[in-house]
């Protein structure tokens, strides 16, 4: 017999008791008032882990206690119920066993974390509708406001212009996304674009300044539009939130996940993977193909983005971006001219 202590499911107060294995198949805990007989069969026998308290639970949620985990394991191995609590028992009591588990279970959470939540999130983003983009960007560009710009000091007549621009280029989009540029100083954030989820593009005085036409303002627009259209931020914001934020996506509300992803100084500090850059610029170099613009001006503004910040690849925006050279063909911050003769794609 083995010693323990038996909890009778009704109070919290434990009974001195002791438990029998019988030659018949049955499990009696004597020492009671009342003797306990169940068979074996309707039992629960907790596994060895060191020598922590060994539990047997009855039907009906009593449970004996014991830490005699050795005559258990006699008793268990005694009965043919030996197999699972031996092989729990062996891992336990080998280190080098339990290191290589530990290992493995760090590499399998870093390629899951490296390569899994990635995957996970660009196919929840592709299923996910589009009123989850706007549920997102709602109320994001106000905080941003408090917290980022202020107001634009372009001219009305001017922001209409390329607001006007920004329609001819959207009004044939047909992605569920609800588009508008918005004109801001970017005070501490200077020259730059940037999309929210769900498609509004602001845009900052500084990087109008910087242009010298309206086609290079266009060609940024348009790789902002390749963000929006690839639903890049929702897809980094997943990634960034982590399994949790993709199973409530997948499982919640709209409203759930947008209280949960919605922090807006998050968005516009997040760094757009560079696959999702150079995602963006195709789409960028394409749409200006298609409308018979030179690539060129993709070329040229974002090398004078670059020179403007001599440190740039140390910089927020620029250090998760592909190198510019890269993406542009610049020489000493402005685009060096194609070979002739030679397709530009």
């Amino acid at each position: 017999m083995i010693a323990g202590r038996y909890f009778d499911g009704h109070s919290a107060a434990p009974a001195e008791a002791r438990i029998d294995f019988g030659a018949d198949g049955v499990v009696r805990v004597l020492g009671l008032a009342e003797p306990v007989a169940v068979p074996l069969g309707q039992v629960a026998i907790s596994d060895r882990v060191g020598n922590i308290t060994r539990r047997v639970s009855f039907p009906g949620g009593a449970v004996f206690e014991t830490f005699e985990n050795d005559a258990m394991d006699r008793v268990l191995e005694a009965h043919q119920v030996k197999r699972a609590t031996a092989l729990v028992h062996w891992l336990e009591a080998r280190w080098p066993v339990a290191l290589g588990s530990l290992v493995a279970v760090a590499l399998v959470s870093f390629a899951f974390l490296r390569w899994g939540v990635p995957a996970l999130a660009d196919w929840t983003a592709r299923v996910l509708p589009t009123a989850t983009d706007r549920a997102i960007g709602s109320g994001t560009l106000q905080v941003l406001d408090r917290v980022a710009f202020s107001a634009s000091d372009l001219t009305q007549e001017r922001q209409d212009e390329l607001r006007a621009r920004f329609a001819l280029m959207t009004r044939d989009l047909t992605d569920g996304h609800e588009y508008e540029l918005e004109l801001r100083h970017g005070d501490a954030i200077g020259a730059n674009a940037f999309a929210l989820p769900s498609g509004i593009v602001v845009m900052t005085d500084e990087l109008v300044g910087l242009s010298k036409t309206d086609d290079e303002l266009v060609a940024v627009l348009a790789h902002e539009i390749g963000h929006v259209r690839g639903r890049h931020a929702l897809r980094q914001l997943l990634q960034a939130a982590g399994v949790s934020a993709i199973a409530l996506a997948l499982l919640g509300d709209v409203s759930s996940i947008s209280g949960l992803l919605s922090a807006a100084p998050a968005l516009l500090h997040a760094k757009h993977s560079r696959d999702f850059e150079r995602e963006a610029d195709v789409f960028a170099k394409q749409w200006l193909r298609q409308h018979r613009i030179a690539e060129s001006n993709f070329d040229a503004i974002l090398c004078r983005m670059s020179a403007e910040h001599p440190g740039a690849g140390d910089m927020d925006y620029f250090s998760s971006h592909p190198a510019t050279s890269e993406r542009a063909h610049c020489e000493s911050g402005k685009p060096r001219a194609k070979p002739q003769g030679k397709n530009p794609d």
